[in-house]
């Protein structure tokens, strides 16, 4: 079912069920006036037959000849006066039947007067009670008058009930289209979006309603998706390219090698050089599934440790020191909180070590005596690293890239490298909810700093 349908039958149904309610009352009520209306008229005919019969004691004759006279006389009029055996002393209109048990004259002499219906005909009792007993005085007739007009008020009523009805479903529907014609303008427009026009957004009103947050937030949602798509297409271009040029270096030596009988010296340099390609293709293909494992769908299974920064820090100082007889790592603290738990923050310990130690092997790398320093530091709320070299400074025009997988500037492309060390930086930094930056300029050194959060925000 439709969003329209369904807000059409609930528009219908509640201005059906409020009219329901409205004619009901109206029917009801005047139902009540016209018999009540009509049961004080038989009160007046019982008391004034009951007030010359008994109270008055004139003959019946004389009273039946006084009811025939009078012109007020109501459709099929009937009167009785039962003594107190129960026995009729007095009847008029002895054409119209009027079948009384004993129990509901009883009824009427314990309760003075009782109103009920008898067939078409209402009748209503009235008790005397004299020196000589108690008498019960019923007086019936039809209402034919008002019965009629509450049959065609019914029938009016539910005629224009089935009218508004009719009139308010089809408004409904008019007015649901016309709310939710922007709904199905944006569902048009985001089919001809997918998947070949991401670059263009839905139109924005300048109005701040439900429709124009929505379009905002899939256009939100829009640049994301189109930014992931550029990723990944420059991410497969990027690992075709990488694979390609190892193995084709392999392909192309044992090729060279097959040609024509050597000496064993030379196959041997040949291993070797195939040898180091493969390590190559090893340490890419472990860099892309670090690559592909750090993602924020994974957050809740990883991030699970309290990670003592300064313990991190020390490791990564002793493990990239050890890589290279040229490399130097120089660790220095702000003045350290009172309490170690400050040091310690949520997240998962290889994943930070992985970060850490690529940004610091990078330093050393780049740096042109092979030094790095390595800065803590603590706030409130964080802490904060930061790993300086005294290297070539990265070109501006690079800086905004140096993040994204696979990327290499002129100045590093002559350094052995695949290019997503800094991008898995990047990602576990996210991951962690932190934030990673880069400074870098002529006279400067090059800082890569990184700020980790103490507490997740959910």
């Amino acid at each position: 079912m439709t969003i329209r349908t369904r807000l059409t039958l609930r528009f219908t149904g509640l201005v059906s069920a409020i009219l329901a309610l409205a004619f009901a009352c109206l029917y009801a009520f005047c139902w009540y006036f016209i018999s009540s209306d009509f049961y004080r008229r038989l009160d007046r005919k019982a008391d004034t037959i009951g007030e010359l019969l008994i109270r008055q004691q004139m003959g019946p004759q004389l009273l039946i000849q006084f009811t025939r006279l009078r012109k007020d006389q109501l459709p099929a009029q009937k009167i009785a006066v039962y003594d107190g055996r129960n026995s009729p002393v007095f009847i008029t209109n002895e054409q119209v039947p009027l079948a009384v048990s004993t129990q509901v004259l009883d009824a009427i002499r314990a309760k003075k007067n009782k109103k009920f219906r008898q067939g078409a005909a209402y009748v209503t009792g009235v008790r005397y009670a004299t020196t000589s007993g108690q008498y019960v005085v019923l007086a019936s007739a039809e209402n034919r008058y008002g019965d009629q007009f509450l049959r065609q008020m019914l029938v009016v009523l539910v005629g224009l009930f089935g009218g508004i009805v009719g009139i308010v479903a089809f408004s409904g529907w008019l007015y649901a289209g016309d709310a939710l014609r922007p709904m199905k303008r944006m569902e048009q427009q985001l089919n001809h979006i997918f998947p070949n026009t991401l670059q263009e957004r839905l139109p924005v009103s300048t109005d701040n309603d439900e429709i124009s947050r929505l379009s905002t937030t899939i256009n939100r949602l829009l640049d994301r998706i189109d930014e992931s798509f550029r990723l990944q297409r420059m991410f497969v271009a990027n690992v075709s390219h990488e694979l390609k040029n190892p193995l084709t270096q392999i392909s192309s030596q044992l090729e060279v090698a097959l040609l024509n009988r050597r000496e064993s010296a030379v196959y041997e340099e040949t291993i070797r050089s195939v040898l180091d390609d493969v390590g190559d293709l090893s340490t890419l293909t472990r860099e892309l599934l670090q690559l592909s494992q750090v993602n924020q769908a994974s957050a809740v299974g990883l991030l699970t440790d309290s990670v003592r920064l300064d313990e991190v820090v020390w490791d990564i100082r002793e493990e990239v020191s050890g890589i290279h007889s040229h490399y130097d790592v120089t660790v220095r603290f702000d003045e350290l909180p009172d309490d170690f738990n400050q040091l310690a923050v949520p997240g998962n310990t290889a994943l930070l070590r992985t970060a850490l130690k690529n940004l610091t092997e990078n330093a050393c790398k780049f740096s042109s005596d092979g030094k790095a320093v390595i800065h803590v530091r603590f706030t409130e709320t964080a802490v904060v690293i930061s790993v300086q070299n005294n290297g070539t400074p990265i070109p501006a025009d690079d800086l905004p890239y140096i993040f994204e997988p696979f990327y290499r500037s002129r100045q590093t492309a002559e350094v052995r490298g695949n290019g997503v060390g800094l991008s898995l930086v990047e990602r576990i930094v996210r991951l962690h909810q932190g934030r990673v930056s880069v400074t870098s300029g002529e006279g400067q050194p090059t800082v890569f700093q990184l700020e980790l959060v103490r507490q997740f925000t959910s």
